[in-house]
């Protein structure tokens, strides 16, 4: 029994080294690491064959407006939600950072979107501290459909605006990864 508690107690502490909970938590959905096969691959989107699964506006920490139409300039967007006081969101933005210079010339872009905007001064740090280039997005109300109860979590969409499932049939992944474990769903794709 007491092998079974500490397995429990093992476990329990892995996941929480990997993701931080938010106020309101849901169940975890874990999820693998490998998405299943897209159903359109090509790289432009038309206007006439851009038809996003969901919409939304807002703006980046200069002010510039962003919306669902960022999608058509990429094959495959990685959103990364996540915020100024969870460790494994700000540890992984150099794995992101990397991952996004080493794709962004390959039809790949990464956004990152906090909703903590009360943190601004926090923010600036992590962002200037871990360079940062890729855009980072304030939350609005049009990514609650994301809202899983941690973070980080990420989400794919391809350049449709059509939100890429997970090889489990889930919408994003819970929890922070490496450059390889990114790369290697990214790849799939590219």
């Amino acid at each position: 029994m007491k092998r079974f508690l500490a397995m429990i107690l093992c476990g329990a502490m892995v996941f929480s080294i990997a993701s931080c909970g938010m106020s309101g938590e849901q169940p975890v959905i874990e999820t693998n690491t490998t998405v299943s096969d897209a159903s359109d691959k090509t790289a432009a989107s038309t206007d006439a064959d851009f038809s996003p699964d969901f919409t939304f506006k807002t703006t980046d920490r200069a002010g510039n407006t962003y919306d669902e139409s960022i999608f058509a300039s990429a094959k495959l967007t990685m959103i990364n939600f996540w915020e100024p006081w969870c460790g494994p969101c700000v540890n992984e933005m150099p794995d992101l950072e990397l991952l996004y210079e080493a794709y962004k010339d390959k039809d790949f872009q990464i956004i990152g979107v906090y909703s903590e905007t009360h943190m601004e001064s926090e923010v600036d740090g992590i962002l200037k501290d871990k360079n940062i280039s890729y855009p980072i997005l304030k939350y609005t109300a049009e990514f609650d459909i994301f809202q899983t109860g941690y973070v980080p979590t990420t989400v794919f969409v391809d350049s449709k605006g059509h939100i890429v499932k997970m090889s489990d049939g889930t919408d994003y992944v819970i929890g922070s990864n490496t450059y390889e474990a990114w790369e290697s769903i990214i790849k799939q794709y590219l």
